[in-house]
């Protein structure tokens, strides 16, 4: 019955001496070129996160949700007529949420309640205010 390999020791100054290019230890895969174990030498490579949870935290924080600004029924009437009045091809700059964009209009949709522009749908709801820039 053939022994167990066991993992080799590294090599005293005598064995570097004598094996100078180390061709003994080149043939064990679980050392490196200088005779030492592979395992301790990939340890220094390891991730280290000297503060476990900071950055989940830090993420968490930064989503914070505010509360949905109601429009008045005067701004939802404007809203509506200048919706309304806008056409396929239009740039317009609408605010949305506590955003802005400017892009080009797609289409109305107000059976769905939406404003669809090239890059984006936004939800009716959503729409705080829209501003015709210039026509197609």
């Amino acid at each position: 019955m053939p022994k167990p390999k066991q993992p080799m020791r590294p090599p005293t100054a005598f064995e570097r001496l004598a094996d100078p290019e180390g061709r003994r230890r080149a043939a064990d895969p679980n050392l490196t070129a200088n005779g030492a174990v592979r395992a301790g030498r990939a340890a220094q490579f390891m991730p280290f996160a000297a503060l476990t949870g900071y950055y989940e935290l830090v993420r968490k924080q930064e989503i914070t949700a505010e509360p949905k600004c109601e429009l008045t029924e005067e701004k939802a009437l404007e809203l509506s007529k200048k919706l309304e009045g806008l056409k396929r091809g239009d740039l317009v700059r609408d605010t949305y949420g506590y955003r802005s964009r400017t892009s080009i209009l797609d289409e109305v949709l107000p059976a769905f309640k939406l404003l669809k522009l090239r890059d984006i749908a936004i939800d009716f709801d959503n729409i705080q205010d829209v501003e015709l820039r210039g026509r197609a």
